[in-house]
């Protein structure tokens, strides 16, 4: 299509400024037309990027939409240097962020039925988001190879991180989209609070 940009050529290399180009005009169209209005059709026209480069990078709409909200790779950068408690802090401050960005409100229930529909995308999501967060809590990089109490010890921080981030994003999640009315920054601080102190209380009983 005339206007269109592409990167086929074999040996090509890829083109960042498609990719940017591309994310740009969902993250605005999410928040202009919603989730339910948004197509690759519709980003490929408004971005002048071709749709089967869309569709070499981003097989489905629910595919592009998260890498728009969460990027290619996880942002690790806010847990550089912090401890469980800084850990802790984050993923709930983090958490609502997140939540709270126009264009992620707009994609929340579309992306909630997109991963119910695909069972493959949805556990995908959860490894690559909850993946790296939990090594960084549990302190041990993929490779280690620990004795038998530092392995079982290991697996105790893991469930704990795991938990932790299933109460903290929950918890972003519901407030941000359903008990709005206790969306306050009392709230969240409180939240916060309860979270760090049951980190501190689990590190004093190991």
């Amino acid at each position: 299509m005339a206007g269109m940009e592409d990167d086929r050529s074999a040996g090509r290399p890829r083109d960042a400024s498609i990719d940017e180009r591309a994310l740009t005009v969902a993250r605005e169209l999410l928040v202009e037309m919603g989730w339910e209005g948004l197509s690759m059709r519709l980003i490929a026209a408004r971005s002048g990027v071709s749709r089967s480069s869309l569709d070499r990078r981003w097989p489905s709409k629910a595919e592009l939409v998260l890498h728009v909200i969460l990027g290619a790779t996880p942002d690790l950068t806010p847990f550089a240097g912090t401890d469980r408690t800084g850990w802790v802090d984050w993923v709930a401050r983090g958490s609502r962020e997140l939540f709270t960005r126009p264009e992620v409100r707009a994609a929340v229930p579309g992306l909630l039925l997109a991963m119910a529909e695909s069972p493959d995308l949805r556990r995908r999501i959860w490894s690559e988001f909850s993946g790296p967060a939990v090594a960084l809590f549990v302190g041990t990089q993929p490779g280690d190879a620990p004795d038998a109490a530092d392995a079982a010890d290991a697996t105790d921080a893991e469930r704990d991180a795991r938990a932790l981030l299933a109460m903290g994003v929950g918890a972003a999640l519901l407030l941000t989209t359903v008990a709005v009315e206790d969306d306050t920054e009392a709230l969240h601080a409180r939240i916060v609070d309860i979270l760090t102190t049951a980190v501190a209380s689990l590190e004093r009983t190991r």
